[in-house]
């Protein structure tokens, strides 16, 4: 579970910057009444692929419910990563685009009858660019089907876009990591990385026809969660996780309620294994669980059971 240690390290990270929630009890130092009580976490695996040096999303794969499709942040070409859940990495999807400038999340989703993957080059954090980057991309494509080879061979494919939708914020440029699609009312949620009370929540609506889509984002309220680096919604759309390199949190959304209506409630807080720069998270097939991954080589990837009271009948 997140240790005190963990903790320490979290106020290192914020500062005074919390707002909102209260570090202590976003971060598992809440009384029995409001934390939601989960066990530490199963280990999955450990990626063992040696191109994978910096993984920053996580995706569930709709075709094989044990896979998951994974990406590194920067310093390598357009390619997402299908591992198995013994860490082996089954095939390498190349994306036929421009190169990444920052992806920093990746999520995946079924609708109208196909499984889509959505990589958001959505970061802005190099000291360089100075927080000021304009034309953030989401690029949506087609999840290829994972073809059964017993010789073993890492199987390649190469994905063409079939949505690029350039993005921009109200107010100016915004640092993200976090990027999730509701598939119940077609709508794509991005979550700002900025220190609680601070983060926004942006909406666009999902469109899969048109090839290219230039839109300003929706602003839809602010989060209590500091310093988001991954987020995902269940398949039924009724429930959110958004972590952070510590710990994360899980929202519930009401039947008839809308995601800016959901959040001005108290999170529930997921208390995750104590993982080194925490980074990424997706929902695994069923909605009881979430896997938590985290940067650099030979990473674990953990498997956190949801609380009872926030599992869908």
């Amino acid at each position: 579970m997140c240790s005190l240690l963990g903790v320490a390290v979290w106020y290192l990270l914020v500062g005074t910057g919390l707002g909102g929630m209260s570090a202590a009890v976003l971060y598992g130092l809440a009384d029995e009444q409001t934390e939601a009580k989960v066990e530490s976490g199963e280990r999955v695996c450990v990626v063992k692929d040696w191109g994978i040096a910096e993984s920053s999303g996580l995706a569930i794969s709709r075709r094989r419910s044990d896979c998951f499709w994974t990406h590194n942040d920067s310093g390598d070409g357009p390619r997402l990563f299908l591992v198995d859940s013994s860490g082996t990495t089954r095939g390498i999807l190349t994306v036929a685009t421009a190169d990444p400038v920052d992806w920093e999340d990746l999520c995946s989703f079924e609708l109208d009858g196909q499984s889509w993957l959505l990589v958001a080059d959505v970061g802005d954090n190099a000291a360089d660019r100075g927080r000021d980057r304009r034309g953030c991309r989401l690029l949506l494509l087609a999840e290829p089907e994972l073809q059964e080879d017993s010789a073993g061979r890492v199987q390649s494919w190469r994905g063409e876009v079939r949505a690029e939708i350039e993005v921009s914020y109200p107010g100016g440029p915004r640092d993200c990591e976090s990027v999730a699609v509701d598939v119940t009312s077609r709508t794509v949620l991005l979550v700002s990385k900025r220190p609680a009370g601070k983060a926004g929540l942006y909406s666009l609506e999902l469109n899969l026809q048109q090839p290219r889509q230039r839109v300003e984002l929706r602003e839809e309220g602010s989060v209590a969660v500091p310093y988001a680096t991954g987020m995902d919604i269940s398949a039924d759309g009724l429930q959110l996780v958004l972590v952070n390199p510590v710990s994360g949190v899980l929202y519930r959304r009401q039947a008839g309620e809308v995601w800016s209506e959901a959040i001005r409630r108290e999170a529930q807080i997921l208390t995750v294994p104590l993982r080194k720069q925490g980074e990424s998270v997706c929902f695994e097939s069923g909605g009881k669980s979430v896997l938590a991954g985290s940067e650099g080589r030979w990473q674990t990837v953990w498997r956190v059971q949801l609380p009872e009271r926030a599992i869908p009948e």
